[in-house]
């Protein structure tokens, strides 16, 4: 008989007191064993450990604690990250804007409250008749405003017909905060704000490409006088439109805007700029929508 033959053996002769000393012996080896290969890991480990920075610290404790804040309410309604409580807002906004003249823009980013039956409403009625100009400033700004309106109309229908369920949004620093009224009507308002600062800007361009042949004449002949005239012009251009951008959107232009039942492209809004201004404003747009033509 060999020597396994004997552990076998005595594994029957002396029943589970042998068996319980030959196991915990053979455990006893394997812990032994794989010590040093623990050991190598744990060094390994060590060698390979990131040391999170303070600032790293704090925004996983602030992300972790918002996963944590999310977890208690069940009944959350999350809207796109935002930065500042405005790009959900500055999305559908666009996208209106873009719908308005023609153009077609992704609806991945909108939010859920978006109505594409309701802006293809407001589309129609600024379908101009024929020979009727539909991108001029005055057109344009009407369109501004009307697409403020839709947005602002949207707000108030919601609340107003509220069941009472809470919404959360995601705010830019990671910390979850409840939606309400004044707070879209906030983000509606820097969407719109936003969308003014960058139209004005274009229009100062379209104004110094129309008079970049006379800057140059101006520079030929040596005139700095009439240089820094024209400079000064094209700024006073930009806050100007940026003046007509915002003042179409008070109350009574609003109003205005509300009891039109036909086309909205040829409401006159007061814009609180003087008619040469606003002329001139209209010949810079006619300028640059013959060049795209």
């Amino acid at each position: 008989m060999g020597v396994s033959g004997i552990g076998n053996k005595y594994d029957h002769v002396y029943g589970s007191t042998y068996a319980a000393q030959k196991k915990e012996t053979a455990k006893k080896s394997e812990t032994k064993e794989a010590a040093p290969a623990q050991a190598g890991y744990m060094k390994k480990a060590g060698t390979d450990s990131v040391d999170i920075s303070g600032e790293g610290r704090r925004v996983l404790r602030e992300k972790m604690s918002a996963e944590r804040r999310m977890e208690q309410y069940g009944d959350i309604g999350k809207l796109p990250s935002v930065n500042s409580g405005a790009y959900g807002m500055m999305n559908d906004f666009e996208k209106i804007m873009s719908e308005l003249g023609g153009g077609s823009v992704s609806d991945e980013f909108v939010t859920k409250d978006y109505s594409q039956a309701d802006v293809d409403a407001l589309k129609e009625r600024f379908e101009g008749k024929e020979g009727t100009k539909t991108d001029s400033f005055d057109s344009y700004v009407n369109k501004m405003a009307s697409a403020y309106q839709l947005l602002k109309d949207r707000i108030e229908e919601k609340y107003a017909a509220s069941d009472g369920r809470k919404e959360y949004y995601t705010a830019q620093d990671g910390s979850i905060q409840e939606l309400t009224k004044e707070k879209e009507l906030e983000m509606l308002d820097k969407a719109y704000e936003t969308h003014s600062r960058f139209m004005a800007v274009n229009t100062q361009i379209w104004s110094e490409l129309r008079d970049f042949k006379a800057q140059t004449v101006y520079h030929s002949g040596g005139s700095k006088k009439e240089t820094a005239a024209v400079k000064k012009q094209n700024a006073d251009i930009k806050g100007q439109a940026y003046h007509a951008f915002m003042s179409a959107v008070n109350e009574e232009n609003r109003g205005l805007l509300k009891q039109e039942m036909g086309s909205l492209n040829q409401v006159r809004l007061n814009l609180g700029i003087s008619t040469s201004v606003r002329n001139a404003l209209n010949g810079i747009w006619d300028n640059y929508a013959n060049l795209k033509h």
